[in-house]
């Protein structure tokens, strides 16, 4: 099973046999008999080409993780809290701000684990699929209520809304609706980024998605410049703009932004991970 997880992991035989040190042949003879003992053909190989995995294939890689992923969890908990090792988290960069000084107070507190933070998350399905086999230990993202995924706890809740530059035409009026908002441009992050998929969500919802893109840009000195001068709105997390960007002006909706919950997720079988849980209770704890 490791040998599998592995290959996959690697992305093909001889990429595997040249990490591990070995013959492709000795790859080649493991898988075979790992398909032989499952009765299923994980690999499709054709002449000429990477071998790739089947439909069954991908669902036994991500069954194989989770269990290999158990026993390195068991080999943890029997090693005991103070063994050096490493956790690794994904989250958004919004809520890695409002961790720092939880997480220097991990670090001093258990100087012998080391916090590796990837702040690109993929969609919430596949990060599931990561922390299930043990790619990630600890997942934070943003769900609209009602879409959180299973066995993840709701930590908190934070509020998206609309803004634009005080002479913008919606700055003072009431009620802004969803047509209002469709008659003038939109600043958006451009679509690699993962808070992306949540602004296009609750804009979706309340059926505000953009008529008119003046740009796509991760580049926050140049969308702030340009809603500064009226050109157009932006949707950003409230405490962002209430914090740190001064002279915006909050679009008044007829129609409110819908909450965005802030949800935690580890695996079950980790419940035992004296670090991750005091990670857990952390990150929980008021600032």
């Amino acid at each position: 099973m490791t040998i599998f997880a592995a290959v996959v992991r690697h992305g093909s035989f001889r990429a595997c046999a040249e990490k591990i040190g070995v013959s492709q042949v000795v790859i080649s003879a493991h898988i075979r008999e790992l398909e032989s003992r499952l009765g299923a053909v994980l690999f499709e190989r054709r002449p000429g080409h990477a071998a790739e995995l089947t439909e069954q294939g991908h669902h036994a890689f991500n069954r194989v993780s989770a269990i290999l992923t158990d026993i390195t969890d068991l080999q943890q908990e029997l090693a005991g809290e103070h063994d050096r090792r490493r956790l690794n988290i994904t989250t958004y960069s919004f809520i890695m701000l409002k961790w720092q000084d939880r997480l220097d107070r991990f670090r001093d507190a258990r100087p012998h684990v080391d916090l590796h933070v990837d702040l690109d998350p993929p969609d919430n399905a596949t990060l599931a699929l990561q922390v299930q086999r043990g790619d990630v230990d600890l997942a934070c993202f943003f769900a609209m209520a009602g879409e959180e995924l299973a066995e993840s706890t709701v930590i908190g809740e934070e509020r998206l809304a609309i803004y634009v530059g005080p002479d913008h035409p919606l700055a003072d009026r009431m009620n802004v609706t969803a047509e209002d908002m469709q008659a003038h441009s939109a600043i958006m992050l451009t679509g690699d980024n993962p808070q992306r998929r949540l602004t296009d969500r609750a804009l979706t919802i309340i059926g505000a998605t953009p008529a008119r893109v003046l740009m796509e840009t991760d580049a926050l000195a140049l969308m702030l410049s340009n809603v500064r001068r009226n050109r157009a709105w932006i949707c950003l997390f409230q405490d962002s703009v209430d914090d740190m960007v001064p002279g915006l002006k909050m679009v008044d909706l007829v129609q409110p932004m819908p909450p965005v919950q802030v949800c935690m997720l580890t695996r079950s079988s980790a419940r035992h991970d004296l670090n991750l849980r005091a990670l857990q209770a952390i990150i929980r704890s008021p600032v």
